[in-house]
């Protein structure tokens, strides 16, 4: 069954048009409506600070804001009328502390939500960081990452799947298979299978892509047999060689109390991927 209801978190940054048209392109493909969501961010620096900022100062701030908003806003509706797909359009005014919980709550209702991945360079990057933290943890969606430095043009779109045999791989799979009905090829990557021997059946990785082919998906298994590599740096390297545009995975994160939420090989995906990740947590 293809996506009904996609969404896609829309700003005033140069890299969100790279967004907006991958999310009009899945949209329009499996007849989705699509809404964008955009923030506007309210200030609270008076109460960090514990002055009283006057007010004409916080409304002009906030003005700011809203007009960004709502140019983010146009700039997406204008793209939705041009491709001719069913769109909807929000701005929710919230503080930067609250905006993760209030976009993971747009996102809960939504069959999948496309957001940007932190440019490093990017002075707002820790904020994005934040959203993807937020969404991925919190709303119970699977989330399409698209990278900031754009995403592969190509005819034949191929997928590699991580696959562990464990449950947040199994998410990210079946999350995904309205995405895998529409590519050429899907290949499932078993990475040092013999580490997880409980995970896997007597052949690595075929029970998952037998189940994948009961849903008319095209799949192979590939297994790598490389222990003494880090299991990141063999995605990474497998994605480049293969020619993959999309790389689906579960996503793993520390405690909240940490000062980073991803995990090791999750948060090194996130900040070095230049091909599109699906990931479910």
């Amino acid at each position: 069954m293809p996506f009904q209801d996609l969404l896609v978190h829309i700003d005033d940054s140069d890299v969100c048009g790279e967004r907006i048209e991958a999310a009009i392109a899945l949209a329009k493909r499996q007849d989705s409506g699509l809404t964008g969501v955009a923030l506007a961010l309210k200030s609270t620096i008076s109460t960090y600070i514990g002055i009283d900022i006057p007010a004409s100062l916080t409304d002009a701030q906030q003005e700011i804001v809203q007009k960004a908003a709502e140019s983010a806003v146009a700039k997406f509706e204008d793209a939705c009328k041009k491709a001719g797909i069913k769109y909807n359009s929000k701005i929710d005014a919230c503080s930067a502390t609250k905006a993760p919980s209030r976009l993971a709550f747009h996102a809960r209702h939504a069959d999948m939500s496309f957001l940007g991945q932190p440019n490093p360079d990017d002075p707002g990057a820790s904020f994005q960081e934040s959203l993807l933290e937020g969404v991925l943890f919190a709303s119970g969606r699977p989330i399409y990452i698209v990278p900031y430095v754009g995403r592969p043009h190509m005819k034949i779109r191929k997928a590699v799947i991580a696959w562990d045999g464990g449950k947040k791989a199994v998410r990210a799979v079946n999350d995904a298979i309205p995405l895998l009905k529409g590519r050429s090829d899907a290949i499932v990557l078993v990475i040092n299978p013999e580490s997880r021997t409980g995970a896997h059946g007597d052949v690595p990785g075929q029970d998952i892509a037998e189940h994948l082919e009961r849903h008319g998906i095209k799949a192979v298994v590939d297994r790598l047999h490389m222990p003494d590599a880090a299991p990141d740096t063999l995605v990474l390297n497998y994605l480049a060689d293969s020619g993959a545009d999309l790389l689906i995975m579960g996503a793993f994160g520390h405690s909240r109390l940490r000062e980073k939420a991803f995990g090791g090989v999750t948060n090194t995906i996130l900040h070095q991927m230049t091909t599109p990740v699906l990931m479910s947590e």
